[in-house]
């Protein structure tokens, strides 16, 4: 791993004024945080307090785009506080530098605008990709009803459900799963039963379109039928 030093990038800045922000580094007057992989925020304290941005596109670009908001580097100069700040961060975040060949100055537009730009775009994406994710559920969920109810009218026109032979509570339970396309009259496993439920918790879940009521009925019926279950 390469990891570059800020000396390689002494000809930015004056003798004078690495001298200045080396005096900052001395009196610990220099403050980093890590944002992100990217990105690195310091203050350095003087009459007042300078805000030092350190960026790169991605960890593997070679440019660190860095600005301050001191008057001197709105002026589009490398500054003092700038210089002070690529120490520490040399000193304490030495794998940011990692790769990093060149050094680019921005402005405090340029600081400004990019992070909005970049949030509106994501913002705009997410909200795509959950419309689009909210109108497959809807659909899937009218798809999975209507098979549901073209089952029942199958099963009603073409016979009757056996006579009853369990108590009424299992009875109901029974024809739950009968209408919905489960017949488990002889066949009440664990396995059966839990196969069918799995089947239809993909339509009445509320994440996939169904409701609280609905996955709850499933459920109690389930319940009942696994507790006379053959195995």
């Amino acid at each position: 791993m390469t990891i570059m030093s800020v000396q390689s990038w002494e000809h930015f800045f004056k003798p004078e004024v690495r001298s200045s922000g080396l005096a900052f580094v001395k009196k610990g007057n220099v403050s980093v945080s890590q944002l992100s992989d990217t990105e690195i925020q310091s203050y350095v304290r003087a009459s007042t307090s300078f805000k030092v941005s350190l960026k790169s596109k991605s960890i593997s670009s070679p440019i660190v785009m860095v600005s301050c908001t001191c008057p001197v580097s709105k002026k589009g100069q490398f500054c003092k506080h700038i210089w002070a700040a690529l120490l520490v961060v040399e000193e304490k975040k030495p794998d940011f530098l990692d790769s990093k060949t060149e050094l680019e100055k921005q402005t405090e537009a340029d600081v400004a605008s990019a992070p909005k730009l970049k949030t509106q775009s994501q913002n705009e994406s997410q909200a795509a990709y959950k419309a689009k994710q909210a109108d497959y559920r809807k659909e899937q969920y009218k798809l999975q009803k209507q098979k549901i109810k073209d089952r029942k009218l199958k099963l009603k026109n073409k016979d009757k459900e056996p006579e009853n032979l369990f108590p009424p509570f299992v009875e109901e339970a029974l024809k739950y799963f009968y209408e919905n396309g489960f017949s488990l009259r002889d066949d009440m496993t664990k396995e059966s039963i839990s196969f069918a439920m799995k089947k239809l918790a993909r339509v009445f879940h509320p994440d996939v379109g169904g409701s609280h009521e609905e996955i709850l009925e499933l459920n109690r019926f389930a319940d009942i039928l696994t507790k006379f279950s053959k195995s």
